[in-house]
Formats: C-alpha cells, sequence, structure tokens
C-alpha cells in the first residue's frame, strides 16, 4: 500500500495511478469481506468489486486512450519534492495510529495514509482526470478506514458508496470529455473560467 499511495502522487502518467487505484480499491475490497457468508452479502460485495476494479478503472482507461493529452495527469511539483511529501503522508500516518484515539484501531495507518495520499493527488495534479482518480482514491480511503474503525459494517452501506464511485466516474469522464472539445489539455486552470 505504501507504493500504491505513492503512485498517486509520484506518477504523472495516467495508467500508472490506474493501477495504483486498482491495488487500492482490491485492498478495500479485501478489508470489506463480509462476516457472514450470506447469499446477500457475498452478491453485495461480487457487485461492489466489479465496479470499483472493473468498470471505474476501464472507463477512465479507455478514456485515456483515446485522450492522448489525458495521459499525462501534469504533476505540479517535480519527482524529489513529491516524494517528499509521500514519506511525510507516511510518517503522519503512523504516528496518527499510535495517538491514544487510533490505538485500537488495526491497521488504521493504511486508511489514514490512502487518504492523505489521495487528498494530496487532488492538490498536486493539475489535470481533471487527476482529480477523479483522486476522488476515487479517497472514497477507497475512507472504505479502508472505515472497514478499521467499524468491521461489521452492514454491506448496504458499502454498496451504496460503490455507486458513488460508479456515478462520479461517469460524470466526470463527461465533464473531462467536455472540457477536451474547448481545451484538449484538461487543466484545472479551464474550470476557473467557469466562475461568474
Amino acid at each position: 500500500m505504501l507504493f500504491a499511495g505513492g503512485a498517486l502522487i509520484v506518477c504523472g502518467r495516467t495508467s500508472l495511478v490506474v493501477v495504483a487505484y486498482i491495488v487500492i480499491a482490491a485492498v478495500a475490497t479485501w478489508s470489506q469481506l463480509p462476516a457472514s457468508t450470506s447469499t446477500m452479502a457475498v452478491s453485495l460485495l461480487i457487485v461492489s468489486a466489479l465496479l470499483k476494479l472493473g468498470v471505474a478503472p476501464i472507463g477512465v482507461w479507455l478514456f485515456a486512450s483515446r485522450n492522448a493529452e489525458a495521459r499525462d495527469l501534469r504533476p505540479a511539483l517535480t519527482i524529489p519534492f513529491r516524494l517528499l511529501i509521500v514519506l511525510a503522508f507516511a510518517a503522519a500516518a503512523k504516528a496518527a495510529s499510535a495517538m491514544t484515539g487510533f490505538a485500537p484501531f488495526p491497521s488504521i495507518d493504511v486508511g489514514i495514509y490512502v487518504v492523505l495520499c489521495a487528498l494530496g493527488m487532488l492538490v498536486l495534479q493539475r489535470s481533471l482526470l487527476a482529480n477523479l482518480l483522486g476522488l476515487l482514491a479517497l472514497g477507497e480511503g475512507v472504505t479502508i478506514a472505515g472497514s478499521a474503525f467499524a468491521p461489521t459494517l452492514p454491506e448496504s452501506i458499502e454498496l451504496g458508496a460503490t455507486f458513488d464511485v460508479l456515478v462520479v466516474t461517469f460524470i466526470g469522464l463527461a465533464i473531462a470529455r467536455a472540457f477536451l472539445v474547448h481545451n484538449p489539455l484538461l487543466d484545472i486552470e479551464s474550470l476557473r473560467k467557469l466562475r461568474g
């Protein structure tokens, strides 16, 4: 998870960040394995896994493969600075998990680290597609942290979060496609021009 979370910030190529997201989503799905083997719980987990590990990454990958400009996430800082930020996030997550309030929860540091890396990606990457992937990763980080805080969280809540991921993916891709028509760089500067 250290490398997958770090790849969200360090990598500037869409394909590598999508792979990192898949790894994070797989860990989040694994953390949500139902305690019971009821048909409903297993069915919800399968639907959730298909949406998170299949539909969302394939949609982003297809968009990036058809639009050459979308393959570069246009990081705002150079690689050494991004590496320092990743190391700082890892240290902060480890320090937070050692705090008295978080100590009873196993592996909360992983959830905190993924949330921090996703937020860092939202701030450090200038591409709209990077923001979309950052939001998807943020949702997975919250899922991992949620499974540490409440391991018996009902599967229906997880399914609702998964449909949010699906909706965000396709709405984000539609917005990115609209910006591509007007500005092929897919830069967040285009959003600032919409104010008015």
